[in-house]
């Protein structure tokens, strides 16, 4: 193993230790994308927590026998930290509902999903050992900050999102350098296998896994377990372009998070606002529509299908049904994804009058831009495009608009004091001697 190999993992530790030991606040816009995440992850989570797959999970984690400290999200039940970090990891990805890092044009690289993986671990030891909201609040901040910068070379719900959640938890548990490259180089050879997934539960399971092995590795890191610190190289292919300036630069704010307004496949988002935009501004009913044309670049249609779906999963990726079923209902919600609503008679009709084409360029500053051409019945032509969708960087949610979807996704699940409660734990997460009952309160 080279010197540069193992100063990668070094990198990483360091800096994650310097945060862990320091006392010292994240920069401001860097803790206030950090609590926003937070706080649409328990969302997230919260609405997967109907969820049949996640309600399965949580049976067999409780027929292995998982006790302990550690709240399952929405499923009133508590179990080991290392198994609520699986359950709770498969929550905040089962509707696709979360957040997400812009796709790198560049490299080819797809989004990755950094909350999933490293919420679940924080949370999970934060409520177990009563820390800090600060400590949480950094600790989050950092795993997610690895995942970013290491997932333009491996998907990051594998190998760099278990390395993000390793230095997370290992930045709690024993936050020295030595622990944190030992857990870092633990999990990056417990990454989950990179293969497409063809169900919903199988993909958000990647979310899970990767919290629960980041939560493993630092809990065998902290009983002194050597992890080999040249896997972080060879899992990843990290090297000193994506380490830059760690510690300096933040990508969690250049070029940022997507927080996600939708619940189906972030590179559609472009296409639902264009649609919305134009029924907004213009007033028309599905029965006006003879036609609609939606226009986007080709890497676009690359991560998107335009077939007729078979069910919910396959929906929340057919830029075809998103287009029709927006055109039909209005804004997407979680119901729009179900595998009934496939079967909408209206929106399948809708679809028939849709057509997609690649007919747009995308750029880093527009990375999946959307055109979209609507014809009337009385021949009139309405046209709108969106070059950035509302949740991307730059067009951020704002607090109203973020703490709508939180009791949106909630408001079945919490009672209402519950939900006012835990808004308020995470806007002011850093400022809280123990995060054990801000926890709990997600339980349901």
């Amino acid at each position: 193993m080279s010197d540069q190999i193992a100063d990668y993992t070094w990198q990483i530790a360091q800096f994650a230790a310097e945060m862990a030991q320091s006392g010292e606040p994240l920069p401001a816009t860097v803790a206030d994308v950090c609590r926003d995440m937070m706080l649409n992850a328990a969302a997230a989570a919260l609405a997967g927590a109907a969820h049949p797959d996640a309600i399965a999970l949580t049976r067999v984690v409780r027929a292995m026998g998982g006790n302990g400290r550690s709240t399952i999200i929405g499923m009133g039940q508590r179990t080991s930290p290392v198994y609520a970090a699986l359950v709770n990891g498969m929550l905040i990805r089962l509707l696709d509902f979360d957040d997400n890092l812009p796709d790198d044009l560049l490299i080819n690289a797809p989004a990755a999903n950094p909350t999933a993986a490293v919420f679940p671990a924080v949370m999970a030891l934060g409520e177990m050992h009563g820390f800090t909201g600060h400590s949480v609040l950094n600790a989050f901040a950092v795993g997610c900050e690895v995942i970013a910068r290491l997932s333009s070379e491996a998907d990051a719900a594998t190998a760099a999102g278990s390395m993000g959640a390793a230095t997370a938890a290992s930045m709690l548990l024993t936050p020295d350098a030595e622990s944190i490259a030992s857990a870092v180089g633990l999990a990056a050879s417990a990454g989950n296998a990179d293969v497409g997934y063809s169900s919903a539960s199988a993909a958000a399971l990647t979310g899970g896994n990767a919290a629960m092995h980041g939560v493993m590795a630092a809990l065998m890191a902290s009983e002194e377990i050597v992890g080999a610190v040249g896997e972080l190289s060879h899992q990843s292919g990290a090297g000193a372009s994506q380490l830059a300036g760690l510690g300096r630069d933040w990508r969690l704010t250049d070029p940022g998070v997507t927080v996600r307004m939708y619940p189906c496949h972030p590179a559609s988002h472009g296409v639902i606002d264009a649609v919305l935009g134009l029924s907004q501004l213009h007033r028309f009913g599905p029965s006006d529509v003879a036609a609609a044309h939606v226009g986007v670049a080709k890497e676009t249609l690359e991560q998107l299908s335009n077939v007729l779906p078979v069910d919910g999963w396959q929906a929340r990726a057919s830029i075809g049904f998103i287009a029709a079923a927006t055109l039909c209902h209005g804004q997407p919600l979680i119901n729009f994804f179900s595998d009934a609503a496939v079967r909408d008679e209206g929106v399948r009709a809708m679809m028939e009058r849709v057509s997609v084409e690649a007919t747009l360029t995308a750029s880093p500053m527009s990375v999946h831009p959307a055109e979209v051409a609507v014809t009337l019945n009385d021949g009139q032509t309405l046209r709108h495009r969106v070059d950035h969708a509302r949740g991307t960087p730059a067009m951020p949610l704002d607090a109203e608009e973020l703490e709508a979807k939180f009791l949106y996704c909630t408001r079945y699940i919490l009672p209402e004091d519950h939900i006012e409660e835990a808004i308020g734990s995470f806007r002011d997460i850093a400022e809280i001697e123990n995060v054990t009952g801000m926890v709990s309160v997600l339980g349901g």
